[in-house]
């Protein structure tokens, strides 16, 4: 809908820092289609792509789904490292905002030194902009894709976190030739986005509805992460949150030797408490 493609460039790429125009712009169903269109684009035997690990399950499952190989890079305290390792890639997908699951944010001199590796090396890289809008003090540092004047970076956005899972909505930006392309696949998956969806989304924006929602999320998700710490500093004390917490929806978290995980999910589930289990963000690279 053209509508919604005039308020993401008007209303949530500035809030990263992005200037785009509409020929820049693709909406998908989420930032997963988003993911599969760039990695169908992209992929293949010859190329290698290095993943964050930890890392999003999912973004192993489906470059390699789509034939590229994979590659598991490193992380430290402020987020993936700029590391020799790089020089063995063609992509890079890395999550700055909040790296997922670590939540740990990169500060831009870091993203700095990653888009620089990434001319260095002639990288393209896959920004997943993941739980971006969840900056608890609302400075929330701009996108890789901002620092970007070659059209190296293909950035990935969602509403997935802010405003419904279940619309299912996302978009990618990127060089105008990229889009071409990947909407010529996008046709072949599911021709476009339910419209109505996009016309409603459009309509929300466009009143600044979006603008107070977030407002309240700002409220609301610091006073649940402040209740949920000092829960666990009572209760549990030995448990480690690994990483500081500067936004984001969730919590990574290290638990003392000799705790098995299974066991501790199956009690937790009968508390009617969902943990998810850290070990499948630890992919085994192909």
């Amino acid at each position: 809908d053209p509508e919604l493609v005039a308020q993401i460039a008007q209303r949530l790429l500035p809030r990263r820092g992005i200037q785009a125009t509409p020929d820049q712009i693709l909406v998908t169903l989420g930032a997963q289609q988003a993911m599969t269109l760039v990695a169908a684009a992209l992929g293949r035997p010859d190329v290698t792509v290095g993943l964050e690990s930890p890392g999003y399950p999912d973004a192993w499952n489906t470059w390699t789904l789509h034939g590229a190989r994979t590659l598991a890079l490193p992380l430290d305290a402020l987020g993936l490292m700029v590391s020799p390792r790089l020089a063995r890639c063609d992509v890079v997908q890395v999550s700055p905002s909040h790296q997922n699951p670590t939540t740990v944010t990169m500060p831009p001199g870091r993203r700095r030194a990653l888009l620089r590796a990434a001319l260095e090396h002639d990288l393209i890289l896959v920004e997943d902009d993941y739980d971006s809008e969840l900056a608890f003090d609302g400075g929330a540092n701009a996108a890789i894709k901002a620092m970007d004047e070659d059209g190296r970076v293909v950035y990935i956005g969602s509403l997935s976190k802010t405003l419904a899972p279940g619309l299912r909505l996302g978009y990618v930006v990127a060089p105008r030739e990229a889009i071409t392309e990947l909407r010529r696949l996008r046709r072949l998956m599911l021709r476009h986005v339910p419209g109505n969806n996009e016309q409603a989304l459009a309509r929300f924006l466009a009143q600044g509805h979006f603008e107070a929602l977030q407002r309240r999320l700002g409220h609301a998700y610091p006073v649940r992460l402040s209740r949920l710490r000092e829960a666990l500093a009572e209760q549990l004390p030995d448990w480690r949150i690994a990483t500081p917490i500067e936004g984001g929806s969730s919590l990574w978290i290290e638990l003392p030797r000799g705790v098995s995980p299974a066991a501790l999910i199956a009690r937790a589930r009968e508390a009617e408490v969902i943990i998810e289990p850290g070990e499948g963000f630890f992919a085994v690279p192909t």
